[in-house]
């Protein structure tokens, strides 16, 4: 039995099916508008700031319009089927696995090297792992088939080999950037945990970066297994959904709380520490 094709297919009604994959891309079409909106807000803020400052929101942007974009879109084909053109769907997946997920990759490296880590080796090898989700999320338009069956909707067809390596370069990323946040923990511990340390590691987005990698690394296993056949895409749209959101609010509240001054003895860390 081929593990990407071993399913056994659930007798779901089409119209209930079809409703459920409706109100679903509505939900997510206005989460991704919310979060559109804040990051906006967010980019206005900082308009008069250069550098990773001004990036990181144009970068928190990217992924919640690709995002909005493509489920308004896909929602209208799935309302009327046959309105919408097929390869344009597959070009707007590969659009947003590519730049959606690169672009929160890119967040989480950014963050992780500015606030606690300023090394050499890790700047490359963020480089390298950001290149890497990109260029996968690319290669999808051309590896990914997409069809349209009897009832007009568009389904895609998943490639083993493409899905392969992008759960390689998802699982490798992903622990890569656990590995890295579990480092900045252990330092911040070794003085011993307490609740003015919880609430500034949550502030810094440590807790959010977290549950980012575990939904990313939840989305590489339930697509490598085929777990929802024609329908991965959906799969990779809900983690963006999750980690956009995740990484939205993480640069909310740190904008919001930034201007609160820290104490001396809050933190068994300093950003100092890591700049060499």
């Amino acid at each position: 039995m081929s593990l990407f094709h071993s399913h056994v297919p659930l007798n779901v009604p089409r119209d209930m099916r079809n409703s459920a994959f409706v109100v679903l891309l509505t939900v997510m079409f206005w989460v991704f508008f919310s979060n559109a909106r804040q990051g906006c807000a967010l980019l206005y803020a900082r308009r008069h700031t250069r550098g990773t400052r001004l990036l990181v929101p144009v970068l928190n942007i990217i992924p919640n319009v690709i995002g909005g974009v493509i489920c308004f879109y896909v929602e209208i084909q799935r309302a009327w089927p046959g309105f919408a053109n097929c390869d344009t769907i597959l070009a707007l997946d590969a659009t947003a696995i590519s730049f959606g997920t690169a672009s929160i990759a890119a967040i989480l490296f950014i963050r992780v090297y500015y606030a606690w880590m300023r090394h050499k080796w890790l700047l490359q090898l963020g480089g390298v792992l950001i290149f890497a989700t990109f260029f996968v999320g690319v290669s999808g338009f051309f590896t990914l088939s997409i069809y349209m069956d009897k009832n007009g909707s568009c389904l895609v067809k998943m490639d083993a080999y493409w899905t392969l390596a992008k759960f390689v370069v998802d699982i490798v990323t992903n622990i890569t950037l656990s590995g890295l946040y579990l480092y900045v923990v252990s330092r911040a511990l070794r003085g011993g945990f307490s609740t003015a340390l919880y609430v500034e590691l949550r502030q810094e987005g440590l807790v959010s970066a977290f549950f980012v990698v575990l939904s990313a690394i939840i989305t590489a296993v339930a697509v490598l297994l085929d777990l929802i056949p024609e329908n991965s895409t959906y799969v990779y749209g809900v983690d963006l959904l999750v980690s956009a959101t995740l990484v939205n609010r993480m640069l909310c509240r740190h904008r919001n709380s930034s201007s609160h001054m820290r104490t001396a003895g809050q933190l068994q860390f300093r950003r100092a520490e890591y700049t060499r």
